[in-house]
C-alpha cells in the first residue's frame, strides 16, 4: 500500500491539513481547517499546548484521519538556517564533519539542539583555477524544545508525526516544484545554474512571514520574520478602541471597494506597520542579493493569509524593482474532491502551499529536513537528522573531523600553510640540484650538488601524511569515545641550499650586453644510489594532540591500546582526564603522542624515482 503524504501545518490562527498524490502535477486529495485560539501560538512556536492539542483533535475528527504520520511544519526565527561550503566528501562523512563544526557554525547550544542538512549542490571550478570542487550545504538547526513541545501538542492530538520540516522549504517545494522536483531526481544535487534566475517566495502569515528564494528550485535564502498579519490587527485594534476579534474582521473587509468611515480608519491604521514589515521583507531580500555569485532576482511571489491586503504586491513591488504577483496553485496541482464548491477554491490559495509543500516533502520532492528528535523515532529516511549525542560505530571510520578530507580543508590550516612552505622549498631545490649535476657533469660543482642531494633527502624525508593519520586514528576508536579535537605538530628541518658554482672562466652577460648569449639547461633526472637514499631515514619530528569525551576511564584505556599497535604514532600518555560534572559522568580526556616511523610520506621515493624505502 502507497504511503499517504500528508502535511500539518500549525499557523498562528489556525491548524491546516492537506494530502496530496505524488505525480505531474501532484493531485489534492484532502483539504481541511480548524481555527486556533489568538495566543495559542507566538512567533512560530507552541504557546498553549492544550489549545493546539485541542485543534489538531477536531480537525483529525473532521476529516476521519486515522493515526497516520504526517509531516508537520516550523516557522520560527530561532530556528537557524545556514549554507556552508564543504569540500565535496561522502555523506556520511558530510554528517560527521558537520556534527563537529556545528558549535561554530549555529548559536544554539550543541546539546539543546537538533540537526539536520541537505546538500544543495555541487560547484566545479573553471580547470585553470586550481581550485577543488566543493558542495553547498545547507545546515538546520532548532531548539530541541521547541520541536518537542510542537510534537507533543500534534501526537496529544491524535496524529503521529513523522517529520518536522521547515515552512520556507515547503513553499520553495509547493511553488517552485517542476525544478525542484529536477534536483531531487538527481539525488538532491545538482550543477547549479544561474541562467534561470532567482525567484522570491514571501509568505505573509499571522505571527511570522516566511521568506525563501531558490535559484532553479534550489533554495538559497531562507529567513522567518518574528511578525506578520497579527501586528496589523493589533494596530487597528489599538487605533480605533475595539476589540482584537473586530479588528481581523475589519482587516479582512478591506478589499470592500464600498465606503465605509471603519474601513477607512483602518486602512489608515496599518499603513505605517505594513510599511515597516515590507521594509523587512525587503532587507532580507536585498541581504540574498548582495551575496557574492547570487543569480539575479526575476520575480517574487507571496502568499499567505496576509497577503490578500489590497495593494500589497504593488508595495513590495515598488520595494524590491522586481514584479511580485500573488502565488496560485491552480496551474501546479490537480483538484480532487475535496468538499469544496468550485467556486470556494480561490479564497483556499493562500493556504495551500504550506501544507501541500509539507506533503510532497514526503515523497522527498526537492530539498526535504526533517528535524524530528532522533530519540523519538526508531526508523529515519537515508541521511535524514544528526545525531547529536552520539556518533555510531558504523561510522566511527569518518568521526575523526570527518577523516582525511575534512581534515585538509579545515583545522590543519598552518600543516597545510607548512606543507606549502616545504613544496616551495622542494621545489627551489629540484632546480637547483639539476643545475648543480649539470655543473657536475662539466666537472664542477661534486660537492654542492651533494650537499643539495642531502638537503632534499632530509626535507622530503620529514613529510608527514597527516590526513592517513587522522583517518588511522577515526577507525580505532572504541564504541562511545568521540574526539572534541585534534592538533598536530610537525617540526621540519632546517636546511642551507648552496649557491650554485659558476663554472672557471666563465662570465655573467647582462640582457642587452656583448658575448654569446646563455645557453638554456637541459633538466637532467637526478641520479643517485638508492641505498643511499633510503639509509638513515628517521620518524618526522612532531606531536599529536587530542581532546576527547568517553563513557568511563575504561574505554580512555582501550583507547590508548588501540592506538599503541599502530605505528603511526608512538609514546602515547594521557595528559589530563577527569570526570565531567553532568549526569552522563562522561569522562574529559587529552592524549598527546609523538610521531612515529609510518607517519612519514613517500615523496622522497617520489623525487627520487630509483627506490623505495621501507
Amino acid at each position: 500500500m502507497a504511503r499517504r503524504l500528508i502535511g500539518l501545518d500549525i499557523g498562528t490562527n489556525a491548524v491546516t491539513i492537506a494530502e496530496v498524490t505524488a505525480g505531474n502535477p501532484p493531485r489534492l486529495d484532502m483539504f481541511a481547517q480548524v481555527a486556533l485560539p489568538r495566543d495559542a501560538m507566538r512567533e512560530g512556536e507552541v504557546a498553549d499546548e492544550a489549545a493546539v492539542t485541542d485543534a489538531v483533535a477536531r480537525l483529525r475528527t473532521e476529516v476521519g484521519l486515522k493515526k497516520v504520520p504526517v509531516r508537520v511544519g516550523i516557522a520560527s526565527p530561532r530556528v537557524v538556517v545556514r549554507q556552508v561550503e564543504m569540500p565535496v566528501m561522502t555523506r556520511d562523512e558530510l554528517k560527521s564533519a558537520l556534527q563537529f563544526q556545528a558549535a561554530d557554525l549555529i548559536p544554539i547550544p550543541i546539546d539543546d539542539a537538533v540537526l539536520d542538512f541537505a546538500i544543495l549542490g555541487i560547484s566545479t571550478p573553471s580547470a585553470d583555477s586550481g581550485s577543488e570542487p566543493t558542495m553547498q550545504v545547507l545546515l538546520v538547526a532548532a531548539y530541541e524544545a521547541t520541536v518537542t513541545r510542537l510534537v507533543s501538542a500534534v501526537e496529544a492530538g491524535g496524529l503521529e508525526v513523522g517529520a518536522v520540516d521547515l515552512i520556507p522549504l515547503a513553499l520553495t517545494r509547493a511553488l517552485a516544484r517542476p525544478v525542484a522536483a529536477m534536483a531531487h531526481a538527481t539525488g538532491g544535487s545538482v550543477a547549479l545554474d544561474e541562467s534561470v534566475g532567482a525567484e522570491g517566495i514571501v509568505s505573509f502569515g499571522g505571527g511570522v512571514t516566511a521568506i525563501a528564494v531558490h535559484e532553479n528550485g534550489v533554495p538559497q535564502f531562507v529567513r522567518v520574520l518574528g511578525s506578520g498579519g497579527r501586528e496589523l490587527t493589533d494596530a487597528i485594534a489599538v487605533d480605533l478602541g475595539i476589540p482584537a476579534e473586530s479588528a481581523e474582521a475589519l482587516k479582512r473587509a478591506l478589499a470592500n471597494p464600498a465606503p465605509d468611515e471603519m474601513v477607512a480608519r483602518a486602512r489608515t491604521s496599518l499603513d505605517r506597520p505594513l510599511s515597516v514589515l515590507l521594509d523587512e521583507v525587503r532587507s532580507s531580500i536585498d541581504y540574498y542579493r548582495n551575496q557574492p555569485g547570487s543569480a539575479q532576482l526575476r520575480r517574487v511571489v507571496v502568499t499567505g493569509g496576509s497577503a490578500q491586503l489590497p495593494g500589497l504586491p504593488e508595495r513590495l513591488s515598488a520595494l524590491v524593482g522586481v514584479p511580485v504577483e500573488p502565488a496560485y496553485m491552480h496551474d501546479l496541482l490537480r483538484i480532487g474532491d475535496i468538499g469544496f464548491a468550485t467556486d470556494e477554491l480561490p479564497r483556499l490559495e493562500p493556504y495551500l502551499p504550506a501544507p501541500v509543500g509539507l506533503a510532497l516533502g514526503g515523497a522527498n520532492i526537492g530539498i526535504v529536513i526533517d528535524l524530528l528528535p532522533r530519540r523519538r523515532t526508531t526508523k529515519r529516511s537515508v541521511g535524514s537528522g544528526i545525531d547529536r549525542r552520539v556518533i555510531a560505530a558504523a561510522v566511527v571510520g569518518v568521526v575523526v573531523l570527518a577523516g582525511a578530507t575534512y581534515l585538509a580543508h579545515s583545522d590543519q590550516s598552518s600543516a597545510q600553510a607548512k606543507k606549502v612552505a616545504a613544496q616551495a622549498t622542494v621545489k627551489k631545490l629540484r632546480a637547483d640540484l639539476l643545475a648543480q649535476q649539470q655543473a657536475a657533469q662539466a666537472g664542477a660543482g661534486d660537492t654542492s650538488a651533494a650537499t643539495l642531494k642531502a638537503n632534499v633527502k632530509t626535507v622530503l624525508g620529514q613529510d608527514v601524511i597527516w590526513p592517513a593519520i587522522v583517518a588511522n586514528v577515526g577507525v580505532k576508536l572504541p564504541p562511545g569515545v568521540r574526539l572534541t579535537s585534534f592538533a598536530g605538530t610537525h617540526v621540519l628541518p632546517t636546511i642551507v641550499v648552496p649557491v650554485a658554482p659558476t663554472t672557471p672562466g666563465a662570465t655573467s652577460t647582462a640582457s642587452g650586453a656583448s658575448g654569446a648569449p646563455a645557453v638554456p639547461a637541459v633538466p637532467v633526472a637526478p641520479v643517485v644510489n638508492p641505498n643511499d637514499l633510503c639509509a638513515g631515514l628517521v620518524a618526522p619530528v612532531g606531536t599529536v594532540n587530542m581532546n576527547g569525551t568517553a563513557p568511563d576511564l575504561p574505554a580512555v584505556s582501550a583507547l590508548l591500546d588501540s592506538l599503541k599497535s599502530d605505528t603511526d604514532l608512538t609514546v602515547l600518555w594521557v595528559t589530563t582526564a577527569h570526570v565531567s560534572g553532568d549526569t552522563s559522568k562522561s569522562v574529559a580526556f587529552t592524549i598527546t603522542a609523538s610521531l612515529g616511523s609510518t607517519a612519514r610520506g613517500h615523496r622522497l621515493e617520489t623525487f627520487f624515482k630509483e627506490a623505495s624505502c621501507k
